[in-house]
């Protein structure tokens, strides 16, 4: 038999094969493509050698690449002997792109090979073809006048599995798409490409070859490398986009290295030496601009990791910075407790020498008395603002809810702070616009803290003037306003952006205060926010007064 030659042929190439009968398209799809698939595993296998996903995308690549040089072998060879053992062999290739294709799914899915069950049954399944590929049940013989094969009933075997292993990854692609909208968390790998280029690869094979065996149009199974296209374009974009195989040049690399094949390709069948020179000066060009392409990518790719390890870097400072200003917090809440005992006790005997219990005091020695429980009772205030601001911090401050009247309470602030701003030459005043009873439901000390912080605040940067507070309400909102309205010092704008946060003051605080550690307005507006409401600051600009408002929740 391997004497016969076809009758519609004349070998034209080394003497076994003809070039003049095949199509165009079979060189300018096939060999490509064949190429780029075991380029890009190729890449794939050395740079991630250890992984089972890694061997069994090379091997499918060799399946891939080995069927469709077998097409070619099929289209363009004259021998019938030659024919008709490739026409054997066809199955083969077949079997083994089926085969290692649910394989990989199952290893990039379970990260394992198989267990034994699953390979016994497939050995099993795949027994008949194995034992019947070199007899008569796979091919009867060879059509001499058109060169081709003439298939036996084991085809029908083939088809059968093929068409179940297609349903199969239809099966499972549905099943990974619904379950990605439900939860896009549950494929953070991107296995639905995988699925999906893989479901593609078969369906076109199995289509094409069914298609050209049933209808005699052999042209149809030129539709086959469509499929291996998509496979490879959707295992490009995971590489990229996943970086599923450790890999991150491949896919520009790749992609250059396609077109350079898709190009030269076009020598096989192009005629005359002016197209020859045009189509290698196309290739030259295109592999040098390839060059540089990828020298420009893996550039980038460089700066990007730069980038990454850096922003990594930053990330992992903060963590640390966030670890370092909560032990910062603390030891100052610790630190804080551990203060005021000792604070208290120094308070309590400098007013006790004060007021003479241990007998009256020279003047002097009086003065200095009055001057230790001043400061001591300076700090205490500056201590007991630090271990506020740490509890707050630390999620420990404790909050007793009740209903009274704002009212009653701004009341009893302003006149315990009156001879405080009367010393210092300020008139503080209390004005009330209320349509309502003025009840809020919160925390009775925390609300009376945040008021003598807001008018202590005003009184610290007014050097002289009126501070003047206004109570308000919305009942139509259920809102309750209290005004602090001051002639200090103002604020600028950009001290009004920022001063509610911690150890902030105004750019001319010192003019007025030197003692203010700008944590009070910070610890209203905390408390406030607990408690539904919130501080607002408004100034029309540096020595034009400032007016502070706390808004909370009304009840009636």
């Amino acid at each position: 038999m391997s004497l016969l030659t076809c009758t519609d042929a004349t070998a034209d190439f080394l003497g076994v094969f003809t070039l003049s009968v095949a199509p165009n398209l079979l060189f300018y799809s096939y060999i490509p493509i064949s190429a780029l698939t075991i380029l890009l595993t190729s890449f794939v296998l050395f740079r991630d050698r250890f992984s089972a996903r890694s061997k069994l995308l090379f091997l499918l690549a060799l399946f891939l690449a080995t069927f469709l040089i077998n097409e070619i072998i099929l289209w363009t060879a004259v021998p019938a002997g030659l024919i008709y053992v490739s026409w054997s062999l066809s199955m083969l290739w077949r079997v083994g792109i089926y085969v290692t294709t649910l394989a990989l799914i199952y290893v990039f899915t379970e990260r394992h090979y198989p267990p034994f069950w699953v390979a016994l049954l497939s050995a099993l399944l795949l027994a008949p073809i194995v034992i019947f590929l070199p007899t008569e049940l796979n091919v009867t013989g060879i059509n001499i006048s058109d060169c081709v094969g003439v298939n036996g009933p084991l085809w029908y075997y083939l088809y059968l599995l093929e068409g179940l292993c297609v349903l199969g990854l239809l099966f499972l692609s549905v099943r990974t798409f619904t379950s990605y909208v439900k939860d896009p968390s549950s494929d953070p790998a991107g296995l639905r490409y995988l699925l999906s280029g893989s479901f593609l690869l078969l369906l076109f094979v199995f289509a094409s070859e069914l298609a050209g065996e049933f209808s005699g149009i052999y042209e149809f199974n030129l539709l086959g490398p469509i499929g291996m296209l998509s496979f490879v374009t959707i295992l490009s974009y995971m590489i990229v986009r996943y970086q599923s195989f450790n890999m991150k040049l491949i896919a520009s690399q790749a992609l250059v290295l396609f077109i350079i094949t898709l190009n030269a390709s076009e020598f096989f069948y192009i005629v005359g030496y002016e197209n020859i020179l045009i189509s290698a000066t196309t290739l030259i060009l295109i592999s040098v601009a390839g060059f540089f392409l990828i020298r420009s990518v893996k550039r980038e790719i460089k700066q990007r990791e730069e980038i990454q390890k850096l922003a990594n870097n930053l990330t992992r400072a903060n963590e640390r910075l966030k670890q370092l200003d909560q032990l910062k917090s603390e030891f100052v809440s610790i630190a804080s407790h551990q203060l005021r005992s000792p604070l208290a006790a120094v308070l309590g005997y400098a007013s006790m020498l004060k007021e003479g219990s241990y007998g009256k005091l020279p003047t002097k020695a009086l003065e200095a008395a009055m001057r230790i429980e001043e400061s001591a009772r300076l700090m205490a205030s500056t201590v007991e603002d630090y271990l506020n601001v740490s509890q707050i911090e630390a999620g420990h401050m404790k909050y007793i809810f009740s209903d009274f009247s704002l009212r009653e309470q701004a009341l009893h602030v302003t006149d315990d702070l009156r001879p405080l701003a009367l010393k210092q030459n300020i008139l503080l005043l209390f004005r009330t616009k209320l349509e309502s009873n003025g009840m809020i439901h919160a925390d009775k000390g925390k609300t009376e803290q945040i008021l003598h912080n807001l008018i202590n605040n005003s009184i610290k940067y007014t050097t002289q003037g009126t501070i003047t507070v206004i109570l308000r309400d919305n009942p139509t909102i259920k809102r309750l306003y209290l005004d602090v309205i001051d002639t200090g010092i103002g604020m600028s704008q950009e001290t009004l952006d920022s001063i509610f946060d911690k150890f902030e003051r105004g750019s001319n605080a010192n003019s007025a205060n030197i003692h203010g550690t700008g944590l009070g307005l910070f610890t209203a507006l905390k408390l406030a926010e607990a408690m539904g409401g919130t501080v607002t600051a408004h100034s029309e600009g540096e020595g034009k007064g400032s007016r502070f408002t706390l808004e909370l929740p009304l009840i009636s």
